[in-house]
């Protein structure tokens, strides 16, 4: 079969993996697995009613059907293009990092020598869309929440720039490929531990996983910057949430876990990652089911204490082993 536009690798990337199939795939997978894995922790069936037979995996299908044919509802109060605006921008903020990644050899959308700090600049500016949507909606919980996620930005930022910072110093390059192929006899994660640890826990911190989810703590402020959502507005709001997800643990797995490493070829290189994305995400998704959530000052404490510390700690460790190991 021919087609009217070459498949180029860069097309593939966008529209497959790690583009808007894997994107979207993900979505889908990410809130199924989690239903099922946080049940089977507690002691409960999950996801049941919808396809039974496997396992309930069409259930988060059901649920976007329904909020899709849901009715959108706008209130009087705001600004009705910003309010609908909002949640697209923060949508697409959330999926751009996707874009400066590589999956596999070859496989990335955009290449640029500079992809992983682009990928981070752009997942930093997440946040500034998330308050600009909370202050749109102009209600008194999506104004706490707004106010959280602002606290909580300003103590995980420093030491995920200074985890990644430590990664780009060690491999000497922020280039995506190279940072990969750097990697071909030891994997970051034992290369840099404490930049791992610290990377993880910001990751955790920016996609609200238990313990940090205080923006949009149900008990407290209803859901926080997405209270007045819904329809399809909420799915690309709230939904969000995973999309950001993925995107930080594909850049987790090219900086710590080798990448596609040790496929060599696209095809391969492309099921090596997915399989080490599953094996990054797993962990956020248990989390859920096993730690209570953190007060703000608990959250915040951390972030201005221990993880920056840690941080810390990760580019002193690689500036040793660059002054050890110059090459």
């Amino acid at each position: 079969m021919a087609f009217p536009i070459p498949l180029t690798p860069d097309l593939i990337a966008a529209l497959v993996f790690p583009g808007i199939l894997a994107l979207f795939g993900f979505l889908v997978v990410a809130i199924w697995g989690e239903r099922k894995l946080v049940a089977k922790v507690q002691w409960r069936y999950g996801p049941l009613y919808v396809s039974k037979q496997i396992g309930g995996f069409l259930q988060p299908i059901a649920d976007l059907v329904k909020l899709l044919f849901s009715e959108l509802v706008i209130p009087r109060h705001t600004n009705r293009f910003l309010f609908a605006a909002t949640p697209v921008l923060l949508f697409a903020a959330e999926a751009l990092p996707v874009v400066f990644i590589a999956a596999a050899p070859g496989l990335v959308i955009l290449y640029s020598q500079y992809g992983v700090v682009l990928a981070v600049v752009v997942w930093l500016l997440v946040a500034v869309f998330l308050v600009a949507m909370a202050w749109t909606e102009a209600d008194k919980w999506t104004y706490i929440g707004a106010v959280r996620e602002i606290l909580l930005t300003a103590a995980y930022e420093v030491p995920l720039l200074l985890s990644v910072l430590a990664m780009v110093m060690l491999y000497n390059t922020a280039d995506p490929l190279k940072v990969v192929e750097s990697q071909s006899w030891l994997w970051g994660v034992l290369l840099n531990p404490l930049a791992f640890i610290a990377f993880y826990i910001s990751v955790m911190t920016s996609t609200t996983r238990f313990p940090f989810e205080i923006p949009e703590a149900e008990p407290e402020v209803v859901l926080g910057p997405y209270t007045e959502y819904g329809s399809t507005l909420f799915i690309l709001s709230f939904g969000g949430i995973y999309v950001k997800m993925y995107a930080t643990s594909l850049l987790g797995v090219a900086l710590f876990l080798g990448g596609w490493l040790p496929a060599a070829d696209t095809v391969t290189g492309a099921a090596v990652t997915a399989l080490k994305l599953a094996a990054f995400v797993l962990p956020l998704i248990l989390v859920r089911a096993i730690y209570p959530r953190y007060r703000i000052d608990q959250a915040l404490r951390v972030g201005w204490t221990k993880l920056l510390a840690i941080s810390l700690g990760a580019v002193a460790l690689s500036a040793l082993l660059r002054a050890v190991w110059p090459s």
